[in-house]
């Protein structure tokens, strides 16, 4: 009866939260579907020169939309998805990018290759860049997730991260093994986290976090709070840190 009552309350307590987050989120969600047609719009075009105003224009029309929207509705909470996932930089930088992704993910490989680095080259200092999983492309999805948590455990999450991004296909657990000896980890306790399916649980909770929060896809970013959905180009990522920056210091 005790696990009954239990797992009752968890059920009515995800209910609650599908029913408050759900009106919460609407917006961001409205907003992150146009984020994801800029996207294809992107791809599609290319970025040469006769096109690069349209997509800037774009890119400006967004940044007030969004405006518009949270002069509307109360600032969102950065650290509103903040768990106890890996992150890169100040536990307290005024501007947090939390990360929903999928190893197999195209697009998250897209965001890797081209947006990561620079992003953390030029603002690093400011941003908190905080890892979660949204692993459901791939029957290897949340194997692959769990074995990059095993190497967290470690402390080598972030070179897994650029192990599996650089090498999508050859994620089994074969390559999660190779990749533990490659970064000289605990070989005997890094097969024992895989065996014993240690995160697979943490895997599936961040998925469900990202799916409550408004995520339908990967990659998907919350900058502060604000959904930003889709491999978008640098530029993009670029206006709206300046734009947290700003907003920060006239606080």
């Amino acid at each position: 009866m005790a696990n009954e009552n239990s797992q009752a309350n968890i059920d009515k307590k995800q209910a609650d939260q599908t029913v408050t987050i759900s009106k919460v989120t609407f917006n961001y969600v409205l907003i992150a579907t146009v984020f994801l047609l800029v996207g294809i719009f992107i791809g599609v075009f290319g970025l040469n020169d006769g096109r690069r105003m349209n997509e800037e224009q774009i890119i400006a029309a967004l940044i007030g939309a969004l405006e518009e929207r949270d002069a509307q509705n109360a600032a969102p909470d950065r650290f509103a998805l903040v768990d106890d996932d890996p992150y890169l930089g100040d536990e307290d930088a005024p501007i947090v990018i939390v990360e929903f992704s999928d190893f197999f993910c195209s697009y998250c490989k897209r965001h890797f290759e081209q947006t990561f680095a620079p992003l953390l080259e030029n603002y690093g200092e400011h941003i908190r860049y905080v890892y979660r999983d949204f692993a459901r492309l791939t029957p290897e999805s949340a194997a692959a997730a769990a074995a990059a948590q095993c190497a967290f455990e470690q402390g080598k999450f972030w070179a897994f991260h650029q192990t599996f991004f650089s090498q999508p296909d050859s994620l089994n657990r074969d390559f999660y093994i190779e990749t533990a000896e490659l970064h000289e980890l605990d070989i005997e306790a890094y097969t024992a986290c895989l065996d014993e399916n240690r995160y697979l649980d943490e895997v599936e909770f961040d998925s469900l976090d990202g799916q409550l929060a408004g995520v339908r896809g990967t990659p998907a970013f919350f900058i502060n709070g604000q959904l930003l959905s889709g491999a978008q180009p640098y530029r993009m990522f670029e206006r709206l840190v300046q734009r947290e920056l700003e907003s920060a210091e006239s606080r």
